[in-house]
């Protein structure tokens, strides 16, 4: 079983990873040919980072984690902004604050036993 320091630590990795990511400078990603990929891309990201660390909070936490991955969002854009071959975009970070509103519903959704140390609500 997961503890919830370990799941945390695990959530956070994927935050780091998430970032690097986003900040190499890559003429294409994957899947470019199809329209709007970056933005399905940035969506699900920031919904499944959403997602993993809401299930390991209190429901009081989620608006908090939320703005903080919003923040996350905005920040990466503006960063984008000194890195080659990269550029800030409203569209992404509006597909970011989408995904963040999708991993709170998707954690909503939820059993509540999983994972089971999931405090109480």
């Amino acid at each position: 079983m997961l503890t919830r320091r370990l799941w945390l630590g695990l959530g956070w990795l994927q935050t780091v990873a998430l970032v690097v990511v986003c900040l190499l400078p890559l003429r294409e990603l994957p899947g470019h040919e199809i329209p709007w990929s970056d933005k399905l891309y940035h969506g699900a990201s920031f919904a499944l980072l959403m997602w993993w660390f809401a299930v390991a909070l209190p429901r009081a936490g989620w608006p908090r984690a939320a703005l903080w991955l919003t923040l996350l969002g905005v920040a990466i854009e503006f960063a984008q902004g000194f890195v080659p071959l990269r550029a800030p975009s409203l569209a992404d970070g509006l597909a970011d604050f989408a995904g963040v509103l999708v991993g709170a519903l998707a954690a909503r959704l939820t059993p509540p036993g999983l994972p089971a140390w999931r405090p109480a609500a």
